[in-house]
């Protein structure tokens, strides 16, 4: 009889399909209580096919379909393809490719004309990387992987232009606008104008340590012509640049905002929006701008940024 009972009993628990560890369920992924499977392990094919799907790059989504006869839902995978979304990508256009706008182009690069053509080209300041500029928009070279100027450092009689100066004449050339002279004609006989070696010691472009002389022979005052569109904005510009030490190395400036008044601005007379009357002729169709003696071999960015419709 006690066999017989310990049989039934015996049977009783085999015939039970419920899950022992029912009563202790695991936490899901999702916060959900999903208990282990009837393997005893909480891997699941969900979980292989999380695993393919990871390293094939797609987004893998796992949802539980309809209830089983363990009463556990049945798992069940959809993958996203991220592939297409980066497919309809557009691509800029690399430096000395055929261009007919600058937004095609990649970043700080513009559509302009080299020896290839119309082609994306760096301005002033870009890196590039051809000896012989082509990937350096207009008359801009290749210089050290830098698109910029190449200007004679010379200092020869009766009078050189210096480099300060190079550059911006070149700046101005690319603007479209006028250049009217660095070194003085005949009738400079005094100032900026004139190299050092030809000037009496007592000149007022001499005064000072600033106008010591890096070359005797340097002009250090160069006229630019006002017929480009966005020249009297541009000499606002120079103006409050300067005066906020933004721009260094100016001595003097002569011209006018509106092409009748002409006005005088220096350290001497102060930098202010206005400056002073100037007290000469002309000025008033071109721009006179000096840099100090001892600074021409220096940058000053004069005309940096600048095209004929607007600037900085």
């Amino acid at each position: 009889m006690k066999r017989l009972l310990f049989a039934t009993v015996l049977a009783s628990a085999c015939a039970d399909t419920g899950d022992p560890l029912a009563t202790n369920p695991t936490p899901g992924p999702s916060g959900t209580d999903v208990g282990p499977t009837s393997h005893g392990s909480a891997h699941t094919d969900a979980d292989e096919a999380s695993t393919s799907g990871s390293s094939s790059g797609g987004a893998v989504t796992t949802t539980t379909g309809p209830t089983g006869s363990s009463g556990a839902g049945e798992p069940t995978t959809t993958m996203d393809d991220e592939s297409s979304s980066s497919s309809g990508a557009a691509m800029c256009l690399p430096a000395t490719t055929p261009c007919t706008d600058g937004a095609e182009c990649c970043a700080g690069l513009e559509c302009g004309t080299t020896s290839l053509g119309q082609v994306c080209c760096g301005g002033e300041g870009i890196g590039c990387n051809t000896p012989n500029g082509e990937d350096c928009c207009g008359a801009l070279l290749c210089i050290a992987g830098v698109c910029g100027y190449d200007v004679d450092a010379g200092c020869e009689p009766p009078c050189t232009a210096p480099p300060a100066l190079l550059i911006e004449k070149q700046r101005l050339a690319t603007i479209g606008g006028s250049f009217l002279g660095i070194c003085g004609d005949a009738n400079h006989t005094y100032g900026f104008h004139v190299p050092a070696a030809n000037l009496p010691a007592d000149d007022y472009s001499l005064e000072g340590p600033a106008n010591v002389p890096v070359c005797e022979w340097h002009a250090a005052a160069i006229d630019i012509g006002m017929d480009w569109p966005a020249s009297r904005d541009w000499l606002k510009w120079l103006i409050a640049g300067i005066a906020s030490d933004e721009i260094q190395g100016i001595a003097e400036v002569i011209g006018s905002y509106d092409g009748v008044d002409v006005r005088y601005w220096s350290d001497s007379s102060g930098w202010s929006i206005d400056g002073v009357a100037y007290q000469g002729s002309g000025h008033d169709t071109w721009t006179h701008v000096s840099v100090y003696r001892s600074t021409t071999l220096e940058d000053h960015g004069i005309l940096a940024g600048w095209t004929a419709n607007g600037g900085p």
